[in-house]
């Protein structure tokens, strides 16, 4: 018999219309073995194997075609310090799984022949239940039916196949810029344990329970890179249906397929009604299997232990409903048991075959494009996007002395009013003469993309540079391009095949630029041709025509609107899109702005899906949304409506020698030598820059509020020289902290955003805090505080995220943290805020198995009060707890004052109780 590879197996399954199973929470049933001399789980595989197995052995009969590693925290980032190395624990873990597979199989009476995941085919084989029940766990072989392991009808035995899943969580750190972790170290710590669960044995690995997908993409690129294993991808949501870094479904389905990951889905984290709806929304926007892992429903407390209320039979409901709307693989996470994924096997085999292909797409016809938490669909039901095009030194004399001199503000401010004005992804080409193009366009993306949440167009002609920034980017980028050139199409389809991303196509080859429209569609069939055996979609193709100057190749400017038509009508090329960059068109003629807008309103009624256009020039923004209206992509002319109601058209005139408008296009603000840039009027360009003297037009506020560290330092420093710090601080930086965190709480601003200007202000922080140290004498704002905090992650959890953010902004309000780290023990909390007077104190869990440390430490912590009453010291601590496993009515149970929901809410809890605000 031949084996069988896990992504043979799913790609069958889903072919032949069947789920696939995966395991429960590993956890959980730790906790219910009564086995709690460890630090960490990891530990267990070497100090209580049997327990580790026998838990694995419970999954297997209950259904699980494949059986997760206890690795989740093993990696060398997370395992620093621990007894054992990241590499023992996940070749420990591997043989558990496999030892487990073995005896499941001997329990069948099939003979083992030493595969680690058993993986051979077998024909009848029943369905990958094997026949389980709440009721049958853990029953003898002999009295499991034959068809419980799939015997023929000839008698013959056969069972379908168990699989080894090297399970890879969390590094429980944030990546930069949210963080101080870099992507390489995040990417070489997964590498190590990628590479070492392949080598004891693993068939695939599961990415779950992450909440950044950059993160993600570090851990896919080292499995990737460094084995052959197949990817799932399991992300963790919150009730707003989107990550902790903010991205939606969306962006993570857009983000994860292009990453070449072989199913993408959810696990932990939300309620079944909310795994629900992120079931519907996964099954909507995927082409590839959705997998599922909710939890039994949120915990709560009952007799001093964590439970997970909902019963097997509720979770098999709810999983039965997640798979009728398109999810093919599922499983559980915490408080989910053998029991829980018996029922739901059960219930789930007992529905007729399902499709064969994941659900069709609510948007198949459309292309998408993302950040790390926003995307943008470009064609089809979407209609045309802008590009924009203005972060390009080409005939930009500013923006060259800009990259040239490492001005970094002027680059933000040219995307700042591009995305004000209305671009919808931002092309990005930072290629000079002289300049270190590979490490400029890499910090160039990586500064966009911290300030900005816009997806990016990658531009440049040296596939090093392509390379070194898609690796670096967050998301799936545009990426400017490739043409019909065997070489270029050799050194640029390998990288979209490795990092994702829409491909920009020219149709141009080794001849040139064909004058007709049926010559470069020819190209354009060579470049889909060529791209196909990279396994790159065609949707995922963006076909550039090529805008020829009408000023001297006049025939042939009219082609590229007649070669749009024909790619959109040819069969050879269905399902490409179109970009162009429209202004080149103009060149060498007066008044560019008329020919332009005309242009490219003909591009469009011609098909065009992405425009690469300046969006500050008024007639292009003209013709592009009378597009929009005509087309009905601006449902009921409600944008039109927006940019043109109340004002009046302007008058013509005829033009004189003096008039503005016969100005010479030569001497006109943006006329370039060059082709292929986009020039505008001079009247064009012009944009309103009064600001009302407010404080929220004020340049620190909106520096704080946007982002950028050095204009806020910069303007700080301005101030001081007529205001006090405490000025400052209680008539800027507070009231634009409350502007971000508004913003941040109502879903306009994400933690990336949150945190940036988090940062900010603490670089705005240290120039006053400089500034009191130079005058403390006579200053009486030197070394106020608005009260301390005590800040710790409770023993035995040894993640800090959401700590380290809540840390940050409480001290951006001016309270000063006392911050105890991760693994705390309680002695040394109540020891702190003994020794320092402090009184309100907020803990950390993330782990539902740390969750009654934190009960217990708050239980100690009661206890000092009445030691301290009997001392008569009248202390009364208030305790802050939070983390993603709490909730409200939780956090009252195990004896909290308040639940810290985020950053913002506990900020509020430290203005209420220090300050009585």
């Amino acid at each position: 018999m031949a084996k069988v590879d896990f992504r043979t197996f799913l790609s069958n399954r889903i072919k032949e219309g069947k789920p696939v199973f995966s395991d429960g929470g590993m956890g959980t049933m730790i906790q219910a073995s009564g086995v709690t001399d460890y630090k960490i789980p990891e530990e267990l595989n070497f100090t209580h194997p049997d327990v580790i197995k026998n838990i694995h052995l419970q999954y297997l009969r209950a259904g699980s075609d494949f059986i997760t590693t206890n690795t989740f925290g093993a990696t060398p980032i997370k395992m620093h310090g621990a007894k054992f190395s990241a590499g023992d624990a996940i070749r420990a873990a591997v043989s558990l799984v496999r030892d487990a597979i073995e005896e499941y199989a001997r329990e069948k009476q099939v003979g083992v022949s030493g595969d680690s995941s058993l993986g051979y085919s077998a024909v009848g084989a029943g369905c990958s239940s094997d026949g389980g029940s709440p009721s049958g766990l853990g029953a003898s072989p002999s009295k499991e039916s034959p068809s419980a392991v799939g015997a023929s009808p000839s008698g013959s035995v056969a069972v379908s196949p168990k699989f080894v899943a090297l399970d890879i969580g969390p590094s429980g750190k944030l990546i930069e810029p949210a963080g101080t972790m870099t992507f390489d170290e995040a990417y070489t710590s997964y590498a190590q344990a990628a590479i070492a669960g392949e080598k004891a044995g693993a068939d695939l690995a599961i990415i779950e329970t992450m909440s950044d997908l950059y993160e993600v993409k570090a851990a896919v690129l080292a499995v990737k890179e460094n084995t052959s294993l197949p990817i799932i991808a399991s992300i963790t949501f919150q009730d707003n249906l989107r990550t902790l870094s903010g991205a939606d479904v969306l962006t993570a389905v857009t983000y994860m397929e292009a990453l070449g990951v072989d199913a993408v889905g959810m696990n932990c984290g939300v309620s079944l009604e909310v795994a629900e709806k992120l079931a519907s929304l996964f099954a909507a926007e995927a082409s590839i299997p959705v997998i599922m892992q909710p939890n039994a429903g949120l915990p709560v407390l009952e007799n001093g232990k964590t439970v997970f209320k909902v019963l097997p039979d509720e979770f098999a409901a709810s999983q039965l409903t997640n798979y009728k709307a398109g999810v093919r693989i599922l499983g559980g996470c915490c408080g989910t048991t053998p029991a829980h994924i018996a029922a739901m096997a059960k219930a789930v085999a007992e529905v007729k075959r399902a499709s064969s292909a994941p659900a069709e797409t609510t948007h198949e016809e459309s292309t998408c494009v993302c950040s790390g938490n926003t995307t943008v669909r470009i064609g089809g039901a979407s209609g045309a996007v802008i590009v924009g095009e203005r972060i390009n030194p080409t005939g930009k004399k500013k923006c060259k002395e800009a990259l040239l001199s490492g001005d970094t503000q002027f680059v933000l401010d040219e995307a700042e009013k591009q995305i004000a004005a209305g671009a919808h992804v931002l092309d990005v080409n930072v290629g000079l003469p002289g300049i270190d193009e590979k490490q400029v366009m890499s910090d160039t993306v990586f500064l966009l993309q911290k300030t900005f949440t816009c997806p990016l167009q990658i531009d440049s002609s040296e596939p090093d540079v392509l390379a070194a920034a898609m690796r670096r980017y967050n998301g799936k980028p545009l990426v400017n391009s490739v043409n019909g050139k065997q070489h270029v199409m050799d050194a640029v389809f390998p990288l979209v095949q490795k990092y994702g991303g829409g491909i920009v196509a020219l149709c141009i080859d080794e001849n040139g630029i064909p004058p007709t429209a049926e010559g470069r569609l020819a190209i354009a069939e060579k470049i889909v041709a060529e791209a196909a055996k990279y396994g790159i979609k065609r949707k995922d193709i963006f076909i550039d025509m090529l805008t020829l100057t009408v000023s001297s190749q006049q025939k042939e400017a009219a082609e590229t609107i007649r070669g749009i038509r024909l790619l959109k009508t040819s069969p050879s090329t269905k399902g490409v899109k179109t970009i162009l960059g429209v202004s080149n068109i103009s060149f060498g003629l007066p008044r560019r702005d008329i020919i332009n807008s005309h242009f490219f309103s003909m591009a469009l009624s011609a098909g065009l899906d992405a425009c690469i256009i300046n969006p500050l020039s008024q007639s292009m923004l003209d013709s592009y949304r009378t597009y929009k209206a005509v087309y009905a992509f601006d449902e009921n002319c409600m944008e039109y409506i927006d940019a043109y109601a109340g004002t009046v058209a302007p008058t013509a005139t005829a033009p004189s020698a003096t008039s503005p408008t016969a100005t010479p296009a030569s001497a006109q603000p943006g006329a370039q030598s060059g082709t292929g840039a986009s020039t505008q009027n001079a009247n064009e360009t012009a944009t309103s820059q009064q600001d009302a003297q407010s404080t929220a037009s004020s340049p620190l506020f909106q520096a704080i509020v946007k982002g950028y560290p050095e204009k806020a330092e910069a303007e700080a420093a301005k101030l001081l020289e007529t205001l006090s710090p405490m000025d400052i601080v209680n008539n800027y930086i507070v009231p634009a902290l409350d502007n971000v965190g508004d913003d941040y709480a109502s879903g306009k601003k994400f933690l990336p955003q949150l945190l940036l200007s988090a940062d900010t202000v603490s670089k705005v922080f240290a120039i006053l805090k400089k500034h009191i140290a130079a005058n403390s004498a006579n200053n009486p704002d030197a070394q106020k505080s608005n009260g301390k905090i005590l800040m710790a992650t409770v023993q035995g959890d040894i993640h800090d995220i959401g700590k380290n953010i809540v840390s940050a902004m409480l001290e951006n309000y001016g309270f000063e943290v006392i911050d105890l780290g991760k693994d705390v023990a309680p002695e040394t909390i109540i020891k702190t805020a003994l020794e320092q007077k402090i009184t309100l104190i907020g803990l950390s869990a993330l782990m539902t198995t740390t969750v009654l440390s934190m009960e217990n430490t708050i239980k100690m912590l009661r206890e000092t009060e009445k030691e301290q009453a009997k001392l008569g010291n009248n202390i009364k601590f208030v305790i802050v707890a939070g983390g993603a496993v709490l909730t409200p009515e939780y956090a009252t149970k195990i004896g909290a004052d308040y639940y810290g929901k985020d950053a913002m809410t506990t900020v509020a809890i430290a203005k209420k109780v220090l300050l009585n605000e």
